[in-house]
This record gives C-alpha cells, sequence and structure tokens, in this order.
C-alpha cells in the first residue's frame, strides 16, 4: 500500500470514527483528495465538511439496519452508498459557508467536485453546473429521427 492510500484509509477512519478498520473499497471515492486539501480548509469549514460527512455516512449506514454480529453489535458494514452520500453532505456544509468567507480551497474543492448535491432542487442528480444538461433540446427533437438522437 501507499503512504497516500494509507493516509486516505486513516483520515476516513478518523473521520468516521471508526476503529475496527475500514475496507479498502470505502476510500475509492476519497482518492483523489490529498492531504493540503483539509490543511487548507480553514478550521469551521474542515469542522463543519467532517462533521456533515461523519454525520450523514452513519445516518446512511444505519438507516439499513443489521444482524447481530459475533461481538452482539447490530451495526450494518460500511458500504459505498454510505460514503457517497457523506461526501454529498460534505459538499452541501462547504457550499453552506456564505461566498464571501470561503477559503480559496474551498472554492478550488467546490469547483472540482463532481459528486451531486444533497440538498438543493435535485438532490442526489445534479452535481452542480457542470452536470447541468438542458433537457429542452431533446423535447425539441423528432424521437424517430435517426439524423437527430436524442444527447442522452
Amino acid at each position: 500500500m501507499s503512504n497516500h492510500h494509507d493516509w486516505v484509509k486513516r483520515t476516513l477512519a478518523d473521520a468516521l470514527g471508526e476503529d475496527r478498520g475500514l475496507p479498502d473499497f470505502t476510500i475509492q471515492r476519497l482518492e483523489c483528495f490529498r492531504p493540503e486539501d483539509l490543511d487548507e480548509l480553514r478550521i469551521n469549514e474542515r469542522q463543519a465538511v467532517l462533521g456533515a460527512f461523519k454525520r450523514v455516512a452513519h445516518q446512511s449506514r444505519n438507516a439499513r439496519g443489521a444482524e447481530k454480529t459475533e461481538d452482539g453489535q447490530r451495526v450494518p458494514p460500511w458500504v459505498d452508498g454510505d460514503i457517497d452520500w457523506g461526501l454529498r453532505a460534505a459538499k452541501s456544509a462547504l457550499e453552506a459557508v456564505p461566498a464571501g468567507e470561503r477559503s480559496e480551497k474551498a472554492n478550488e474543492l467546490l469547483a472540482a467536485c463532481t459528486c451531486p448535491a444533497a440538498t438543493g432542487p435535485n438532490p442526489g442528480i445534479d452535481g452542480g453546473t457542470s452536470a447541468f444538461r438542458d433537457p429542452q433540446p431533446a423535447l425539441d427533437r423528432d424521437i424517430g429521427s435517426p439524423e437527430k438522437p436524442l444527447p442522452y
């Protein structure tokens, strides 16, 4: 394992308060992040991001329920969807910081973020302006025309 892989896994475990270890697949969505991404956020931004991530990822996991484990706990295992919802919440937490008060790093992270929004008019659908696709051109086309296929 690389140092970066170890850093991402350790940081995720710390953020989630997980001491039992995490499967490798849980960090796949997070491998694009670097230590400076957290270090360069303001303290309030970092706390908001990590707090929202932890809260929503736990809500997602706990909503699934689980069978009792060997040690008697009823905690479901982590799945990719839990991490996804945590990232969406972290994005929303950064978006909640007024634009004039956000750090340069927060703006940079939001501009590069491709995960769908957790809140807003289309939760779970839109990924911000870069993911917006105007449906009107598709509605104006003749569906049966091979010269004008639908853009989707």
